[in-house]
């Protein structure tokens, strides 16, 4: 087991050396690029590219050491990856002002070359080893009772390639035995709250025996919610309730940004020649308007007006049909229902700011009471997230339920609206039912 666990450790600082050595060349190939952007004769650099490339492996190991790389995380997102990155391109960019002694407008345009080349890189690196940690993935046993059994489906759904086994009965002793049986193992996760102090030593003493990597989970009492985070005020371990995405406003203004440029390029190629169409086809088959506005409301209970092209016979009495069978559809009207053309005017509503592209489910005010009592179960009131054109559903969820739209608002990323969308999309083009978004 010794050997194992330094075999590990070589393999870590191995693949450390090599990122470092990689991310130097990238930044030898940006300085190269900017001199030649700048009109530099590169011919020197090319005569010195190993001082340039031992520079940036200075800068990288100090940067590094300052900004942790979290290419490598097996719970990092796309998106923290990027940020990651970005802090340490600041920061080389920063040394390399202040120690190389050149501050032209060629050492400017590497920077901000080697801002966009590290996060390019580590987004590589990042993929590759997420897939890596998929396809062998990470076999685990985790020690909780019936209290905490959610954790282990926090974990495994937040962790890429973790597979936990939970023990019925969770002492030493049976851990003992199913380590004997499955010597696969590589971590144990206890939970303190199901053993006492002496078999917890018991489990530590197993684990440092047998090479394995041993994860005490925080306490968690049953009123707190369970995105809870654990942080160290001095030596001592506090849990917080985890902060959504949205609540920061650098990520709700390129949410909203994203959505403004999504609008405009729909409003301003193919919605004016679809609402043409559309109003000669309605207004050929049905009398009565175009457009119908409905009071609706979002996730965060503000109501506004939702504008959607009218599917139905202006006189017709409330539908009982829970699809477009229903005898109150024109023709055109169940094209549209069945594609969900009808819900292009909303990128209206998107421009204006009262929607996102990507959001929670739509739905009636007076509907809200019953979700709102749900979202406070779920301790996810009060959320930034707006009604979407579309949202994240699961095959599994039904409609109406809160469970889908606060874990949309739990794990929002740049990424995941894009997976979103393209899903949404592919599944409109195939005329079929959209099925659940698979994040990884």
């Amino acid at each position: 087991m010794q050997q194992k666990t330094i075999r590990t450790a070589v393999r870590h600082w191995l693949r450390c050396c090599l990122t470092l050595l990689a991310e130097a060349l990238v930044w030898w190939g940006c300085v190269y690029a900017s001199s030649l952007m700048c009109g530099v004769r590169p011919s020197a650099l090319l005569a010195t590219w190993l001082s340039t490339v031992g520079w940036g492996l200075a800068m990288l190991f100090v940067a590094t050491w300052v900004v942790h790389n979290n290419a490598f995380s097996p719970t990092a997102r796309r998106d923290e990856v990027v940020g990651c990155a970005m802090r340490t391109a600041l920061l080389v960019g920063l040394l390399a002002f202040a120690f190389l002694g050149e501050r032209s407008i060629r050492m400017a345009v590497a920077c901000l070359l080697f801002f966009a080349g590290l996060a390019a890189l580590r987004l590589a690196v990042n993929s590759l080893f997420v897939r890596s940690r998929l396809r062998r993935g990470e076999q685990g046993v985790i020690l909780t009772d019936e209290r905490s059994a959610w954790q282990q489906d926090v974990l495994q759904q937040n962790t890429y390639g973790l597979r936990l086994s939970r023990l019925e009965e969770p002492t030493a002793r049976q851990l003992e035995l199913y380590l004997a049986e499955h010597p696969s193992v590589q971590s144990v996760y206890l939970s303190p709250s199901c053993l006492a102090p002496a078999e917890q030593e018991d489990v530590a003493h197993l684990c440092r025996k047998q090479g394995l990597r041993l994860y005490v989970l925080p306490l968690s009492p049953e009123s707190l919610p369970q995105n809870v985070r654990s942080e160290c005020r001095g030596n001592v371990c506090v849990l917080s309730q985890a902060k959504p995405p949205l609540d920061d406003m650098a990520c709700r203004t390129a949410k909203r940004l994203a959505d403004i440029v999504l609008s405009l390029l729909v409003l301003l190629t193919v919605f004016p020649v679809f609402a043409l169409i559309a109003y000669v086809f309605i207004k050929r088959q049905s009398r009565g308007p175009v457009l119908i506005v409905r009071q609706m409301c979002g996730m965060n209970g503000r109501p506004f007006r939702c504008i959607t092209f009218r599917t139905r016979h202006y006189e017709a009495a409330p539908s009982f049909f829970q699809d477009t069978g229903d005898p109150g559809y024109f023709p055109f009207g169940k094209f549209l229902s069945a594609s969900r053309l009808e819900l292009m005017p909303q990128f209206l509503c998107v421009l204006w700011g009262s929607m996102s592209v990507v959001g929670s489910q739509t739905m009636r005010p007076e509907r809200y009471g019953e979700y709102r009592r749900e979202l406070n179960r779920l301790f996810a009131s009060g959320s930034h997230v707006k009604a979407g054109l579309t949202s994240f559903r699961p095959a599994s969820e039904s409609q109406g339920s809160a469970k889908a739209d606060v874990w949309y608002c739990r794990n929002w990323s740049f990424w995941l609206d894009l997976r979103i969308m393209l899903h949404r999309l592919a599944a409109l083009i195939r005329s079929t039912k959209a099925r659940s978004v698979s994040y990884i």
